[in-house]
């Protein structure tokens, strides 16, 4: 559900912060006031283009930010996890930025986004409907969507979606088996030298720095040992500091039963002592094992080269060497086991062919009937939105294929992960008239009622939780608006609902009522949105009903119209 709309900069906008509640919210002002631009701020925070000329007049960044409660909207959330966008107290702000530059920025709980994710996300939380480009209605992809929301399909479409899986799986197996024998008789042989080379080397991890190590040593031998020496001369060399400190000892120990506090001292001597006597033999055990040898020096460079050798061709490092032998080995296996394996998965792919034919078949089946009761009803619904002459026809279509995997009736069909039908939304907005693609034939008013009729027909299965219409009212007055408000303040039992609306007989339904109006700050025309508390919305009704003169009469006749649409 929306919470907040936040607006700065954008168009006549300077600042605006609207909070947004659950059922029928009306937005109505007069024209001019700035509603449409309340509706492209929503679609531009939701994805929708924008363009520079939007920002306003001396400013050099727009910015539109929205709140959404998305405790019930397990798919957002999904797609938000997956994503890896945190979720705090079940809220998602998304932000949108444009600059003067023609640059843009999108954000998702603080998390820089790209325009397709936006767009992504944006298709769970709301749909708009009229002039507006983000409606599902026009989104030919949607439709079958639809039609399998309202004929209970989704298990069904799962069903075929596993098994289009696992056939797809099924196929790569298979052509990774696709080479010809040369070919396999030149890979067992590549592989099989470097399994030998590579096995022949002995390898262990961690043996390269070992020897680097012991390399450097090796070079730097005589220095070494000049300098251990010379440090074992220091500590036990003829006046070194071990017979120093000996003498130290002799010294101090003639005068210990004298003055108790000398033998304090004497211990740290003697301590001192003989940690320098274990360093002094610890140095001539290090100084006889340094090697001179100009032999091991060779061995070691030797196998540096050999190691760096098998680096170039199989890895960078031993572990990757290692592992790449393993690689090899299982597919000189795979390859002698190939003939098998190809047989046993064409007798799967068949299989799974025909399992996919029962299960598209019957979905296909299942979506006609379907399509059928969806037709009947959302005529039903048009005729009592105001287009008695309108036909709503859903197209269900399958692409013939030479290579499709679905044999019916002679003919190949091509299968994808929702079955084999393309659905599409037909209509004829004028009795006589063919059928067309909705974006072809219904004009931005048509269009809201065509998803209002829908909605209302298939609101239980619906995702989304918020729904705005925009024109809905375009062409119709009098009994036909109070129907239309009808159905708006019923859809909105279970949705939340905002509108744009020039009729008082559909105001006179909101839950929430918003009045925009043109305003100054700083001496410049600005949008103002104010939610008007129960006796100013009755005003903003009668001024609907009687223009800009509101009467007693008019005022009453709103009062009258605000508590029969209590009733609903």
């Amino acid at each position: 559900m929306l919470l907040e709309l936040r607006i700065k900069n954008f168009v006549i906008i300077d600042s605006l912060n609207i909070s947004f509640t659950k059922g029928l919210n009306i937005l109505s002002g007069e024209t001019g006031a700035g509603k449409s631009i309340l509706i492209d701020a929503l679609s531009g925070v939701l994805g929708e283009k924008l363009s520079t000329d939007m920002i306003r007049t001396g400013f050099d960044k727009a910015a539109l930010e929205a709140v959404f409660d998305i405790s019930s909207l397990g798919p957002v959330q999904s797609i938000l996890q997956d994503s890896g966008i945190d979720i705090e107290d079940d809220q998602l702000i998304l932000r949108r930025e444009i600059f003067a530059n023609g640059k843009g920025r999108c954000f998702a709980n603080s998390v820089q986004i790209t325009v397709a994710k936006l767009k992504e996300i944006a298709d769970s939380l709301v749909d708009i409907h009229g002039q507006n480009e983000h409606q599902t209605i026009i989104n030919i992809a949607r439709h079958r969507e639809l039609l399998d929301s309202f004929g209970n399909l989704q298990n069904d479409v799962a069903k075929v979606k596993d098994v289009y899986d696992r056939l797809y799986n099924i196929r790569n197996k298979l052509n990774s088996f696709e080479i010809d024998e040369r070919e396999k008789a030149r890979r067992i042989e590549f592989n099989s030298f470097a399994i030998k080379e590579i096995e022949s080397a002995s390898l262990k991890p961690g043996e390269e720095e070992e020897l680097k190590n012991e390399s450097n040593l090796l070079a730097n031998a005589e220095k070494i040992f000049k300098e251990v020496n010379e440090a074992s001369q220091w500590l036990s060399g003829e006046g070194g500091a071990i017979q120093s400190l000996k003498k130290a000892e002799i010294s101090l120990s003639k005068i210990a039963d004298i003055d108790p506090n000398v033998s304090s001292l004497l211990d740290k001597i003697r301590e001192a002592l003989y940690s320098l006597e274990d360093s002094s033999s610890e140095i001539k055990s290090y100084k006889r094992n340094i090697d001179f040898s100009p032999e091991r020096i060779n061995e070691v460079e030797s196998r540096l080269n050999l190691i760096q050798g098998l680096k170039k061709k199989y890895g960078n490092t031993i572990e990757e060497i290692l592992q790449y032998a393993e690689k090899a080995k299982s597919e000189i296996e795979a390859i002698n086991s190939s003939d098998e394996e190809i047989e046993s998965l064409k007798v799967a792919e068949k299989k799974t062919v025909k399992e996919a034919k029962e299960l598209a078949l019957a979905l296909s089946e299942k979506r006609k009937a379907a399509a059928a009761r969806l037709e009947e009803l959302v005529m039903n619904e048009l005729k009592d939105l105001g287009m008695a002459g309108a036909v709503f026809k859903i197209s269900i279509k399958r692409e013939v294929s030479p290579d499709g995997d679905i044999e019916n009736e002679n003919n190949r069909y091509v299968l994808y992960p929702h079955g084999m039908d393309r659905v599409e939304f037909m209509l004829s907005a004028n009795e006589g008239e063919d059928l067309r693609q909705l974006r072809k034939v219904a004009s931005g008013g048509e269009m809201s009622r065509i998803m209002l009729a829908i909605k209302n027909v298939i609101q239980a299965a619906d995702i989304v939780d918020t729904l705005i219409f925009d024109e809905v009212d375009a062409g119709i007055s009098g009994k036909t608006a109070e129907i239309v408000g009808r159905k708006l303040k019923n859809l909105s039992k279970n949705r939340q609902v905002l509108l744009i609306t020039h009729l008082p007989q559909i105001a006179a339904m909101s839950d929430t009522h918003f009045l925009v109006q043109k305003g100054k700050a700083d001496g410049r025309v600005t949008t103002v949105v104010k939610q008007l508390p129960p006796k100013d919305k009755i005003r903003e009704v009668a001024r609907m009903l009687a223009g800009e003169e509101i009467t007693e009469l008019s005022i009453k006749h709103a009062e009258e119209m605000i508590e029969k649409a209590l009733h609903y």
